[in-house]
């Protein structure tokens, strides 16, 4: 069951804010709970419609799609506060979210008496025509001297309080019940045929045919090449049933994939209008009935992993190749987590197959900075590997190769000095020397493993991810990320040990008389307790990217992190696993330091809309039309500058550049030029008027870029490495600005993935792998170095989890 909750107030840590999100945390074993503020919401304006514009129409959706409603309200001046007043009469004036859904009222105030009088009002409000909605009786949650209610954590202090308000919400869950079986289905009478509509999709347009029988929907078909592969697949498998199976458009959106889940359904909803029939009426039917049995669910296998992306897939796919038997437990309706999203580029010195690829000019400039580099800025533990690839790299220097150099040490010693830092707090930090060595050590071993399993890399390319600092990239020849998911899920999927159980989130650990882990407590999509006893748990969860709050309370490293800025993370990434860890003990390591993807979607997040290209190959240009940083730095010294320049930039590229991109087709970018979210033109003047820059100052910066190219120096910025110049039309212009992309901190672990206490010591049968431990990439990531972490270290998980058995 899903219920959208409402903080009736846009002020920061009130009371009323505090309620919400502690129902939101209590009541998760029971609902699926999201909270959505009114930060930011324009006032309601009669003469100018936004309610079908952003950020309104996302929550529009997301109170349609949800079984209920929690509102509170505070007391202010005996009525509702103007911020949720302005809310409603935007959901009551061209759009009717709340027409007969079922809303709880609950309320707060800074005086004993409680909030009665403002309660009194949205009850008022909820119950006038245009709004409609059915608002549950009696059950009046009043938390007076609210400010002094809850404690540090947020937690309402009284047993008491809390009893009363699970008594209310209990009654509420019933109250949504009674409501969903009085609702009784219209008859419809539609125009037979097949009807062709277009909709939004993540990725752009999604066209549909939906066909009509005279009293039915009998098909739905969605063209899906423009989707991202792996990310939507899911909506497009169990949407569709669920609509025909429920002759019903109050199905719920897929986690995860919420824009495109929408988009099929109102796609499907202009269908039926075009048939002749209100959508509206189906958007009122019962949803889909599902099993009521709400009895336990037991298993047992050798070994549970907590997440189904690359590091928990890697794991299983391990157990099961020594085997054993394993249980992997996603808490989405599709796996890959952020491994799906991934540009696919995975880092390993391949020295051998790389000796075939050409230098680039510059890259031997930054082989001979690392020979005029001062050892005393080298920490003591990495001093003698660094002595030893000045060796490597003043022969290959003296031969005078002109093939791309590459090796362990150097990969090592660029994870090392890419990942250390020093915070706002003057804190230094950098990676565990063990750790970075064996990630290293066994890079190449993962990438030969996974090609074993099916995984065909493109050997014809080498490829360098922004961030990466080298050219050690081994690409899937399929799309992005996916190429791994997709392989280890079937590899999975055919050996009769091995069972994947999606929208299955892990709630606790399973404890023995001793106190030891012994599985794990899960709840699944239709609300009943999932059981695992296992002898070893692998947490392979994530990271906590996609939980703007968590980045907030740990950040040392970034002087403000907005409450409204986009993640490139799956929604999924919240915490889980390092919260589990915390459950139990377990140290963390490096929470305050979060990378920041410079170049993602200004308003999504997502990395592969636009022109991705190899930083060779970036021209970065901010809106005054000028360069404004090193390309070829580090992801964080890259959104240091942009944030700098005002957060919004944009990649340059020609018609040749555009050849080297990620993950992209024609089709997709003639549609992101149609939908103005990618800018060409057939000369740089027209391209500078189109992202509003001066064209004068915008065709003099490409100038000196392409005299940099030439010369292979750039005097403004230092950038090193080049491939390409900017001058064949049609060029085009991404318009860009910094992400939150990964999270560096997480779980203490050692070499062998095994969990650490806060005393140092291994915490029995708990181990972790991927973006949920921490200590490998300290204070920033290598970009491609996520791929290798999960894969390497998500074997290793497994290869202990099984020796320790």
């Amino acid at each position: 069951m899903k219920i959208i909750g409402i903080s009736g107030t846009n002020s920061s840590d009130s009371p009323t804010e505090k309620l919400v999100n502690f129902m939101a945390q209590h009541f998760a074993s029971q609902v699926e709970f999201e909270v959505i503020e009114l930060k930011g919401l324009p006032m309601f304006n009669e003469s100018n419609d936004l309610s079908n514009q952003e950020p309104l129409k996302s929550l529009v959706a997301k109170i349609e799609a949800a079984d209920g409603v929690v509102i509170a309200t505070s007391e202010h001046n005996r009525s509702i506060p103007s911020a949720l007043n302005s809310f409603l009469e935007w959901m009551s004036f061209t759009v009717h979210p709340f027409d007969e859904k079922p809303v709880m009222v609950v309320g707060t105030s800074v005086t004993r008496q409680g909030s009665a009088s403002a309660q009194l009002h949205l009850r008022q409000v909820l119950d006038a025509p245009g709004v409609n909605a059915l608002v549950l009786p009696g059950n009046e949650f009043l938390l007076g001297q609210a400010t002094e209610a809850f404690d540090e954590n947020g937690a309402i202090k009284e047993a008491n309080t809390v009893d009363f308000l699970e008594s209310c919400f209990a009654n509420f869950l019933r109250f949504i019940k009674a409501a969903d079986s009085l609702q009784i289905p219209d008859e419809v009478r539609f125009e037979p045929g097949d009807y062709q509509v277009k909709t939004k999709g993540h990725n752009g347009d999604l066209p549909m045919v939906v066909s009509f029988s005279e009293n039915r929907i009998e098909d739905i078909k969605v063209d899906t090449s423009g989707e991202t592969e792996g990310i939507a697949d899911t909506v497009f498998e169990r949407l569709p049933q669920e609509i025909i199976a429920g002759q019903t458009l109050n199905v719920d959106a897929v986690s995860g994939a919420s824009v495109t889940s929408y988009g099929l359904i109102d796609g499907v909803a202009q269908a039926v209008k075009l048939a002749g029939v209100d959508p509206n009426i189906l958007k009122k039917r019962p949803k889909p009935s599902k099993s009521q049995d709400l009895s336990p669910l037991e298993y047992e296998t050798d070994v549970v992993v907590v997440g189904g992306g690359g590091a928990g897939l890697a794991a299983a796919s391990r157990v099961l190749q020594a085997g054993k038997s394993t249980i992997v437990l996603e808490k989405f309706p599709a796996l890959g987590g952020n491994t799906v999203r991934a540009g696919g580029p995975m880092n390993a010195a391949d020295p051998d197959w790389q000796k075939q690829f050409a230098a680039l000019p510059g890259e031997a400039s930054v082989l001979k900075e690392m020979l005029d580099y001062d050892l005393a800025k080298i920490d003591p533990e990495y001093q003698a590997d660094f002595k030893a690839l000045q060796g490597q790299i003043k022969d290959y220097l003296a031969g005078k190769a002109d093939y791309l150099f590459d090796s362990i040490l150097w990969h090592r010693i660029q994870t090392y000095l890419g990942g250390k830092r020093v915070d706002l707090n003057g804190n230094e930090i950098h990676g565990d020397y063990d750790l970075v060595k064996v990630l290293t050590d066994h890079a190449l071993e993962s990438v030969k493993w996974l090609a074993d399993l099916g995984v065909e890399f493109d050997e014809s390319q080498v490829t360098m991810p922004v961030g990466a600092k080298w050219r050690r990239g081994h690409k899937p020849m399929e799309s992005q990320g996916f190429a791994f998911i997709k392989t280890l899920k079937k590899f999975i999927e055919e050996h009769e040990a091995g069972q994947i159980l999606t929208e299955t989130p892990v709630k606790r650990f399973l404890l023995d008389e001793q106190g030891q882990i012994c599985g794990v407590v899960a709840l699944n999509a239709a609300n009943r307790q999932v059981i695992v006893k296992a002898k070893a748990v692998i947490l392979a969860s994530g990271g906590f990217g996609a939980n703007t709050k968590m980045v907030q309370k740990y950040n040392t490293y970034w002087s403000q992190v907005d409450d409204d800025i986009a993640t490139s993370n799956s929604p999924a990434i919240t915490g889980d696993g390092i919260k589990l860890g915390q459950s139990v003990g377990a140290a963390l390591v490096g929470m305050g330091f979060t990378q920041m993807m410079p170049v993602s979607d200004p308003k999504t997040g997502e990395l592969f809309s636009g022109l991705q290209v190899p930083p060779a190959n970036y021209v970065m240009v901010n809106q005054q039309g000028k360069r404004f940083v090193d390309e070829y730095e580090g992801r964080d010294v890259l959104t240091k500058a942009a944030f700098d320049n005002g957060g919004l930039f944009y990649l340059i590229a020609d018609d040749e550049i555009k050849k080297t991109a990620y993950n992209t087709t024609q089709a997709s970018l003639d549609a992101q030029v149609e939908a103005g979210t990618l800018f060409r033109a057939d000369t740089l003047a027209d391209l500078a008027k189109q992202i509003k820059v001066d064209p004068q100052t915008f065709e003099e910066t490409i100038a000196k870029y392409n005299s940099y190219v030439d010369a292979g120096v750039d005097p403004e910025f230092g950038k090193e490495v080049f491939d390409l110049k900017v001058v064949k039309p049609p060029f085009y212009a991404t318009p860009r600005k910094p992400a939150i992309h990964h999270t560096m901190g997480g779980l203490k672990i050692n070499t062998k993935a095994q969990v650490i206490n806060e005393a140092g010591q291994v915490i029995p049968n708990l181990y972790a792998a991927g973006e949920v431990a921490g200590g490998i990439h300290a204070g920033n990531r290598l970009g491609g170095n996520s791929l290798t972490d999960i894969f390497t270290y998500g074997r290793i998980a497994a290869k202990t989890a099984l020796e320790k058995m």
